[in-house]
């Protein structure tokens, strides 16, 4: 198994999808022991297989990159071994550097409060004041405060 190879199944039978602020990268085919090798090589993502829409028709597998970080993962690998889809391939690249620092600023923000929010809550503070200091609802600060 080489990048190269997997460059190789994308550009013949893989697509690059983008939903919302997520990207995937899927390459479907009907021996999933490819699709395996293809999963353990890059370590990451998932093989699932696809109902059959004919009953004539083979049985069909699906690679799915998974989340953003994997399909960057697999997309900075073989970026420039593509050549149908390598347009597509560095705009979404492009995406998720961005979007991965967002997460990475979500997680860093979400921590900073929970820090906080358990701060306040052991001196005392309601769930409400400490949504009004944190700027945001106590529901969500009960989750935060409660979270492991």
């Amino acid at each position: 198994m080489t990048w190269d190879y997997i460059a190789g199944f994308v550009d013949g039978e893989g697509s690059i999808t983008k939903r919302k602020k997520s990207y995937n990268v899927y390459i479907s085919q009907t021996n999933r022991q490819v699709l395996e090798e293809i999963r353990g090589f890059v370590g990451r993502g998932y093989v699932y297989s696809l109902a059959k829409r004919k009953d004539h028709w083979k049985d069909a597998w699906l690679y799915s990159s998974g989340n953003n970080i994997g399909t960057h993962y697999l997309l900075s690998r073989i970026v420039d071994k593509l050549i149908v889809k390598r347009e597509q391939a560095q705009k979404a690249l492009d995406d998720l550097a961005v979007r991965i620092k967002e997460i990475d600023d979500e997680r860093k923000l979400k921590k900073s409060r929970i820090k906080k929010a358990r701060e306040l809550r052991s001196r005392g503070w309601s769930y409400r004041k400490i949504a009004g200091e944190l700027k945001t609802d106590f529901g969500y600060v009960r989750r935060l405060v409660l979270s492991k």
